[in-house]
């Protein structure tokens, strides 16, 4: 498994070590006839400019995330995480394991007409003989989308417990640039984590709870652990560090960006993107079409 090169962890390491033979030239000078325990002393200091140099470097390999991952058992080869009235559907993808190598770049422009992989053709959605599919392309830390979900979730819950919908969120990341801990990344790995125990009642208010807490500055692990207990998840703030799905979350937004996701949120209602206006209407016409 290969992983990405961390520069900027590679850059700190090196200028503590240029520190380190420097701080040693210019004490070793100055101990010349000095007494020994000057000379400890330096030995002394030295080991301590070490520790910290295996700290940086730990760290860094630590907070690296790797190109390939597994695809979670709750989402499908896209990263999609796909719910119906009586369950998440898991170990849906027909790979085990996807590489961000495989995937084609972030292209300059992106080009919105485009739909991407895993979403029904629009043409044919109303005689599939199955419920409408709802694909949500949403960042935890957007606030158009925690916008969104405040307006539609309970629809939207109303809809999938009924049948008449079936689910399916894209957790993407597009917001990790302006964030110090990667929030948007945490959040999507935890969500994944969360769909494998669940139910979809449980998800959505977990979901739901998630984006009410968007503009707050992040949930650290240990907070998101504590939300998902509440709604029947046995998640703790180790496992979320150990970033297990990450990767998944890296590759569908750079996926998601070269097949057309410009911005959250992104719909897609039986396979036709939604422009804005009256949702509810929009959702509830894509039903009725399938009657």
């Amino acid at each position: 498994m290969a992983s990405q090169k961390n520069t900027a962890g590679s850059t700190t390491a090196d200028q503590a070590r240029e520190r380190a033979r420097q701080i040693a030239d210019r004490e070793a000078r100055r101990s010349n006839g000095k007494p020994k325990g000057l000379i400890a002393g330096i030995i002394a200091l030295l080991l301590v400019i070490g520790l910290i140099i295996a700290l940086v470097i730990w760290q860094n390999n630590k907070n690296t995330i790797p190109e390939a991952g597994p695809v979670p058992a709750s989402a499908n080869q896209y990263g999609g995480i796909q719910l119906n009235e009586s369950q998440i559907l898991q170990d849906t993808s027909n790979v085990d394991e996807r590489d961000i190598n495989d995937v084609p770049p972030r292209p300059d422009t992106v080009d919105e007409s485009k739909t991407p992989p895993g979403i029904v053709n629009a043409s044919e959605a109303k005689n599939n003989d199955e419920p409408v599919q709802l694909v949500i392309f949403q960042d935890f830390e957007c606030v158009h989308c925690a916008e969104f979900e405040a307006e539609n979730s309970d629809l939207i819950k109303e809809k999938v417990l009924s049948g008449d919908v079936i689910l399916e969120n894209r957790n993407l990341n597009f917001l990790d640039s302006g964030s110090p801990d990667a929030y948007s990344s945490r959040a999507s790995n935890a969500a994944y984590l969360v769909a494998e125990q669940v139910d979809p009642e449980q998800y959505l208010d977990f979901t739901k709870e998630l984006f009410s807490h968007q503009g707050t500055g992040g949930l650290s692990n240990d907070e998101i652990a504590e939300i998902a207990s509440k709604h029947g998840a046995n998640v703790t703030a180790d496992q979320l560090g150990e970033n297990t799905y990450r990767p998944m979350v890296d590759i569908m937004a750079q996926e998601s960006v070269a097949n057309g996701i410009a911005g959250t949120p992104t719909i897609f209602v039986d396979g036709e993107r939604y422009a804005q206006g009256d949702f509810e209407k929009a959702l509830n016409d894509a039903i009725e079409a399938k009657k």
